[in-house]
């Protein structure tokens, strides 16, 4: 098939056209963002201690400070820079684990070497406590500033069929996780392509050319219809060119984080660690419901006081509101929440579903309703910034929930958990979870549930610490509330 074929056809460019070779500049303004972030905490620690103790030894920290370039040095090791394609949970466990084992072995010199009288465990405490969140903070706001600039990723072509070739492309958009689909080579031609996915520049035989062309040394190879053979030959034949090839299974729903490759027999082999059965990772997961709950319940008590007040003087009625859901093992509980509607929303629905007939659909399929007619002006502002979850903390104490899970679901739902619903009462459902973080009611059914599964089959302590910080960036955004 002919280049001129290929252009011929909606959605396609030609990739004779001149390009630019893109220079990946990601990982030195990401080492740069780290040795700030270190830097200012470690300052920060110090400055405070001296504070308090004038005759702290300033000289001693002004020689350990060079030793931020060892945690720069474990962090290179540890494949942070430029952390390519690296899951925002998995990029967490790295820092934290690299910032634990530098400072270890930082005290441990520090007691061998010196006589302790410089030595301050506060200082070394709150390194450890605020490096990890300062670096991410630092990393975060670097690939907001420099991300969509063309210098930043390293440039990338995917190799594929039709549509599974479009949704690992688009999939790949975001070029904050250091890549940049600069188009894709298809093995047989297509009408359909989406005008807002990466064009197609050829097809899987002019890989060599395109590649010298652009400068593109990272091919993406989507090809889960063909067998291993075959795609060992797409490799020979036509992989020349790549420094790095990724190829991308049919495996859905399955994350990097602390998945392993494996060698057996001469076959690729993935371990994949089943966490929801690991009895000292549950413990964990219960102290943080636990630490954490009850902090948030103390902190939280003059805004218990403030929502109560405004709910009782603006609509009659109690205060909060209970409804039976279903959880770990199947098993029903009371979920409290604070009340956002009128004490008679279900005559005020059925009478507005009367006179609206059109909103039925909308009804029927997400069983929500935006601009709904049963929920109070205080409830509205409630639902607005998901306040009127905050009696689950008590859920949560209680043992009913977690902090981060699946979203408790009604018997009525159970039915549209289908095969996923043996999967849903593995674990205990959650104030908040992927799908709050993920869109929440901008999304369909089908995606929530699709987002439960992936959190019930990837979960980890780093993956809740992940969606509980785009929590708070949710709830303040208001993303998909209504």
């Amino acid at each position: 098939m002919s280049t001129k074929t290929l252009i011929s056809q909606p959605g396609i460019v030609d990739f004779t056209r001149s390009t630019v070779a893109y220079a990946p500049s990601a990982s030195l303004c990401l080492l740069l963002a780290d040795f700030i972030g270190v830097s200012v905490v470690f300052w920060l620690a110090v400055s405070s201690k001296y504070i308090f103790n004038p005759q702290l030894d300033l000289k001693f920290y002004l020689e350990v400070f060079p030793s931020v370039l060892v945690l720069l040095a474990a962090f290179f090791l540890q494949g942070l820079y430029p952390a390519l394609l690296l899951h925002p949970a998995e990029e967490m466990r790295r820092i934290f684990h690299s910032v634990t084992a530098v400072l270890l072995v930082l005290i441990s010199i520090t007691f061998l070497l010196k006589d302790g009288v410089a030595y301050s465990r506060y200082i070394f405490l709150v390194s450890w406590v605020l490096v990890a969140p300062s670096v991410l903070l630092c990393r975060a706001l670097t690939r907001k500033l420099f991300s969509h600039r063309s210098w930043w990723s390293i440039p990338a072509i995917v190799l594929g069929s039709g549509t599974t070739a479009q949704q690992v492309a688009r999939s790949l958009r975001d070029t904050q996780r250091s890549l940049r689909i600069m188009g894709v080579l298809l093995d047989s031609p297509t009408a359909e392509w989406e005008a807002d996915s990466p064009p197609v520049i050829g097809e899987i035989s002019d890989a060599l050319m395109v590649s010298h062309q652009r400068s593109i040394r990272y091919g993406i190879l989507a090809m889960p219809d063909r067998s291993y053979a075959e795609i060992r030959q797409i490799i020979q034949d036509h992989g020349r060119g790549f420094h790095h090839i990724l190829i991308v299974t049919d495996l859905l729903g399955i994350c990097c984080t602390g998945t392993s490759l494996r060698e057996i027999g001469g076959r690729v082999g993935l371990e994949i660690p089943q966490r929801i059965s690991f009895v000292f990772l549950k413990m964990m997961k219960r102290c943080l419901d636990l630490i954490a709950g009850t902090a948030l319940v103390l902190l939280l008590i003059p805004l218990f006081l403030i929502i109560c007040i405004a709910i009782k003087i603006t609509s009659p009625g109690p205060v909060l509101f209970s409804h039976l859901r279903y959880g770990r093992d199947g098993k029903a509980f009371r979920v409290f929440k604070f009340r956002t509607m009128a004490t008679n929303a279900a005559q005020v629905l059925e009478d507005h579903l009367q006179r609206h007939p059109e909103r039925m659909l909308e009804w029927q399929i997400c069983h929500k309703l935006k601009n709904d007619p049963r929920i109070t002006g205080v409830g509205r502002l409630l639902r607005r910034y998901s306040l009127d979850e905050l009696p689950q903390l008590f859920n949560i104490l209680a043992g009913h929930m977690s902090l981060v899970g699946p979203r408790p679901i009604v018997q009525s739902e159970i039915v549209r958990y289908a095969t996923s619903y043996d999967l849903y009462t593995r674990v205990t459902p959650g104030l908040t979870g992927l799908w709050q973080v993920s869109g929440r009611n901008n999304t369909t059914y089908e995606e929530r549930v699709a987002f439960d599964e992936y959190y019930i089959r990837n979960w980890s302590i780093w993956m809740d610490i992940y969606i509980l910080a785009r929590t708070f960036q949710a709830v303040l955004r208001a993303e998909g509330a209504y």
